[in-house]
């Protein structure tokens, strides 16, 4: 039987990292989601190719059921 984590611990370790996350500056915060959005400018023609080729039916994707 699988045993679940302890649900105090669980909800002190969120807290504790909210924490940490809320002492961050506000320009280490900004700098890190301009850093997100120009990965995702690079990476658009990438999902856009992919994209194409899944309308072609050239990539199957795999969704596993069991």
């Amino acid at each position: 039987m699988k045993e679940y984590p302890n649900q105090k611990e669980v909800y002190r370790r969120k807290e504790a990292q909210r924490k940490v996350e809320a002492k961050r500056p506000a320009a280490e915060k900004m700098a890190t989601v301009t850093r997100l959005r120009d990965l995702e400018k690079s990476l658009a023609p990438v999902r856009a190719a992919n994209k194409a080729k899944r309308a072609n039916k050239q990539i199957k994707i795999r969704i596993k059921t069991a």
